[in-house]
């Protein structure tokens, strides 16, 4: 049985680090992303002290926990994928309804409430990948800031659109389940 201490929790980091690595990029493709991943497990790991793990356990452990990460990651992302699709779908409706068809739009006020409280750079990320369906590539170009920026701003977006939407939860709820 291996006592998680200060040793022996660097001997493990120093020496899994990297294989874990490798292992989580078998599932996700951005380095990035499967290095946080790895390092939150293993933070994980150090904040679960009590936890009972053997030289023969530690690494079925890892590959359990790191796979389930990489799953959750997926499900997240498809599910900030799903909102932003139908968030677009609506707001492209909209921008295509003139004169008074535009009072069909169901959820207007809401939305352009919860658009208006995204910081502008955010904002502009987010409109770039909903209305003009830009790749995170095309966006980090166009708007001369890194693949990771793009992601983190589409993050906050989510995050805020989320919040600021929360009375609509209920067609999140029909949406993704």
């Amino acid at each position: 049985m291996l006592t998680l201490n200060e040793h022996t929790f660097e001997k493990l980091f120093h020496e899994y680090y990297s294989f874990l690595c490798n292992y989580a990029f078998r599932y996700i493709a951005d380095q990035q992303i499967v290095e946080d991943i790895v390092q939150r497990f293993f933070i994980t790991l150090w904040e679960k002290n009590h936890l009972s793990v053997t030289s023969d356990t530690f690494l079925p452990y890892a590959y359990r926990s790191i796979k389930n990460s990489c799953i959750n990651y997926y499900k997240a992302e498809n599910c900030r994928n799903d909102l932003i699709a139908v968030l677009a779908q609506e707001w492209q409706q909209q921008l295509e309804y003139d004169g008074e068809e535009a009072d069909d739009f169901i959820y207007k006020k809401e939305v352009q409430l919860a658009l208006h409280k995204l910081p502008p750079k955010t904002k502009k990320v987010f409109l770039l990948k909903c209305i003009s369906e830009l790749t995170y590539k095309e966006i980090a170009e166009v708007s001369d800031i890194s693949v990771n920026t793009v992601k983190y701003h589409l993050s906050e977006a989510f995050r805020i659109m989320k919040e600021e939407l929360k009375e609509l939860s209920f067609l999140f709820f029909l949406i993704f389940f």
